[in-house]
């Protein structure tokens, strides 16, 4: 067997290996090891389209290669809000947590502010990440929101109503993530957009047990 037919079929070996793999790095390393020696194949045996074409598939997959290794780095994140990474949003990698954070809006509301209205459709998603709220319905308090809690979660979910009021006790900061932003990143982005849903997911299944407690 010559080295050409040698380097054809351990290429097409590594693509195979690729497949058994869930990990896509380790896909993307295979694939490219694979298009990489069919590309030295078809470079001895002068096939030269075959030869552009591996060339491109190498040059691809090394690009996506740097994309995730520098996505997967971890990045410095801002003791101020660490603890909430830490809480909230763990489940996510630093670059994603910081990508995020930076396409949301902080806005600041005093004592007694409605932050949300009963009845009121949301077009966005909001966190508690400085001081509390209350839930209120009918004039009642129903719940505690600490920080580090979504607000209106349920109403953007389902694209209904809010259920309650939601009042600022006390001054407070939240960050503010509009439709627009979200969509780009359920259009764009759906591993990303999937493990949003499951943190808010995650923070719901938190707010039923709290309130089964009290």
């Amino acid at each position: 067997m010559d080295i050409g037919a040698i380097l054809l079929n351990v290429g097409y070996l590594c693509n195979l290996i690729a497949l058994g793999f869930r990990e896509i790095l380790w896909i993307r390393v295979l694939l490219t090891l694979g298009y990489f020696l069919r590309f030295i194949q078809n470079y001895i045996e002068n096939v030269v389209d075959s030869t552009f074409w591996m060339l491109v598939f190498v040059t691809i997959n090394l690009y996506q290669i740097v994309v995730i290794i520098n996505e997967r780095r971890k990045r410095y994140i801002e003791p101020k809000i660490f603890d909430i990474y830490e809480t909230v949003f763990n489940s996510l990698t630093t670059f994603e947590f910081l990508t995020f954070w930076k396409m949301g809006i902080i806005k600041n509301v005093e004592n007694g502010t409605k932050i949300i209205e009963k009845d009121k459709k949301l077009n966005s998603i909001l966190l508690l990440i400085n001081g509390k709220a209350h839930v209120k319905s009918d004039g009642k308090s129903i719940a505690f929101l600490p920080r580090g809690s979504f607000i209106g979660e349920i109403s953007y979910i389902t694209n209904e109503g809010a259920s309650a009021d939601v009042i600022a006790d006390g001054d407070a900061t939240y960050i503010e993530w509009t439709n627009k932003e979200l969509k780009k990143i359920k259009v764009s982005k759906k591993i990303f957009w999937t493990k949003i849903q499951n943190i808010l997911l995650n923070d719901l299944i938190i707010k039923l047990k709290r309130s089964s407690i009290n």
